[in-house]
């Protein structure tokens, strides 16, 4: 069976739903770029991700000694960018497909290297390692288990200090009819389909998490794009 939702469309369901985080790779540009952002036209996602940049830059106070990671890189396009004003920037994703895709789009840039993710959270990468991170439309697929088995790995990377850029899903006039567009496709849809599925957290919740996880919003952060919402995250310092 060959799933046609969204997120899924084009791959072969295994047999086994061990193997969920296969609904991120793909075999050619189309399917590509149906992972990394839809239907939504590939000019439009670069535009974005392009105005996006010197937001993130500033949102994180990025300098030349920062250490930064990137969970969900994608092809790579806000790495390769991104990678001259740091000192270093990990690219981290759950698609090996991905992965060597931003490879090939960082190819140049020595100081950009990569860590797969095996359903671990980042639980591979050593304590207080990083200076910042940021996930954009990664946050908006998982479910509050998968949300704070993140938060809680990514406070144990970050330095005191730290901070941490992301992304989520609450109803508002551009979400809610996306919502009921799933709602459509989820009856009977393969458990791999709805891995890829959006995934509507709403802001309350997503802030509890990260309460229990031990991150605090950045006064300020929160803007509310009719429903796709942006927070930045911080560990604080510790207590002397």
């Amino acid at each position: 069976m060959t799933s046609q939702t969204p997120a899924g469309k084009g791959v072969r369901m295994p047999r086994s739903v061990e193997e969920l985080n296969v609904v991120w790779e793909w075999d050619d540009p189309e399917g590509m770029q149906v992972r990394l952002a839809g239907y939504q036209p590939r000019d439009e996602y670069l535009r974005d991700r392009a105005e996006r940049i010197d937001q993130l830059a500033a949102a994180l106070s990025l300098t030349p000694d920062t250490d930064l990671f990137e969970i969900g890189s994608g092809e790579g396009v806000m790495a390769r960018e991104l990678a001259p004003r740091v000192g270093s920037l990990l690219c981290a994703d759950v698609s090996l497909s991905f992965l060597e895709k931003t490879r090939a789009t960082c190819a140049g840039r020595p100081n950009v290297t990569y860590h797969h993710i095996r359903n671990d959270y980042l639980a591979g990468l050593p304590d207080a390692s990083f200076d910042a991170g940021f996930a954009l439309n990664v946050f908006i697929h998982l479910n509050a288990f998968e949300v704070y088995l993140y938060l809680r790995e990514i406070r144990r990377v970050l330095r005191p200090g730290g901070r941490f850029l992301f992304n989520y899903l609450d109803f508002g006039e551009v979400t809610r009819p996306q919502f009921h567009e799933y709602v459509k496709s989820y009856p009977g849809a393969h458990p791999v389909a709805v891995k890829g599925f959006m995934s509507w957290l709403g802001t309350d919740v997503v802030r509890k998490l990260a309460a229990e996880a031990g991150l605090t919003p950045v006064p300020g952060s929160h803007d509310d794009q009719g429903g796709v919402c942006f927070l930045t995250l911080r560990r604080e310092q510790e207590a002397a």
